[in-house]
């Protein structure tokens, strides 16, 4: 009975979550979308399960001040898809929920035709809170410091022009990011930064490095609503240009699943919470992910090829 009791609120106090959409019933893009049948099927789980849905920023500063946020979750739109527009923004209206809609500015801007006009992102603004996702959608990570701060510059400013406010968030185009990169991104000023790996919200989640989960095709979302965010202390990655030579971290188990694409899942040992893995092994993908993981508990770090000659520019 002791033993029951105290791990009680373990199960009680679980982690909020950030769900992630791209297009809506676009079938031509089947790696992005999602149908309109499938979101509605989310919304109505939600509903059903009693969750709340909020604002990114709100859930975030719930989870900070030690609130209990298992049973809320966010919602938020990469790119200005016009399918958003027209297929999946009814949808919210009708269920009241909130999102953040993340503008790729080049494509609203000059008229792309598979991207919301700026009319149609002030009309979405009324509903949702919209942000900033970079002015060209870049690889931000084959980008100098220079070249980042000249696209976000443009981005901003034209945002701010025909917005109305200043953005305060960021989301990574392709969700590609490094240390440089989110250096100089919180050196313009961003209070919020997401990125596009699989995680939970809790009072440690970091404002500059959130975790999102993508829903896309047919996605069981009681089963991604159990993701918690690993609690990880020290993680660190040493590579040699594209070859991972270790990886280590304090994680709160005995053992450890460690992925790294295209190498495959590995257990580890660990000791007092620390262990060392030496894979030595040479990136095939340019966008790479090492995951470590322990039951429904994750923890991702983004990985991407060196693609220019100067690597200690990039770091």
């Amino acid at each position: 009975m002791r033993i029951i009791f105290f791990f009680l609120p373990f199960f009680l106090w679980a982690d909020g979550h950030i769900f992630l959409y791209h297009r809506f019933d676009d079938f031509r893009h089947l790696y992005t979308n999602t149908s309109t049948k499938e979101l509605l099927k989310n919304f109505k789980y939600l509903k059903e399960h009693n969750y709340k849905v909020v604002n990114s920023k709100t859930l975030l500063k719930m989870a900070k001040e030690g609130k209990n946020v298992d049973k809320y979750v966010s919602f938020q739109i990469d790119d200005s898809f016009k399918s958003f527009y027209k297929n999946g923004f009814p949808l919210f209206k009708k269920f009241h929920y909130p999102f953040t809609l993340f503008v790729y500015v080049k494509g609203t801007d000059k008229h792309f035709g598979d991207f919301m006009t700026w009319k149609m992102v002030r009309e979405v603004k009324k509903y949702g809170d919209v942000q900033l996702h970079s002015y060209a959608h870049p690889h931000l990570t084959t980008l100098t410091n220079e070249e980042i701060i000249k696209d976000t510059k443009k981005a901003f400013n034209l945002f701010t022009k025909n917005i109305g406010y200043s953005p305060d968030s960021y989301a990574y185009p392709y969700g590609e990011y490094d240390k440089r990169v989110q250096k100089v991104l919180v050196n313009f000023g961003f209070k919020y930064i997401y990125n596009q790996n699989e995680g939970g919200i809790n009072k440690n989640s970091s404002f500059i490095d959130v975790p999102r989960i993508a829903l896309t095709g047919d996605v069981d979302i009681s089963k991604r609503l159990n993701i918690k965010e690993m609690d990880v202390k020290n993680f660190k990655l040493i590579r040699d240009k594209n070859k991972i030579l270790k990886i280590s971290a304090i994680v709160p188990y005995k053992k450890v699943e460690v992925y790294i694409t295209k190498l495959g899942w590995k257990w580890i040992r660990t000791k007092n919470g620390y262990f060392e893995y030496t894979p030595n092994f040479t990136l095939k993908n340019f966008r790479n992910r090492v995951i470590l993981r322990y039951n429904n508990e994750i923890y991702i770090k983004m990985v991407t090829k060196v693609k220019r000659v100067n690597y200690k520019e990039l770091q």
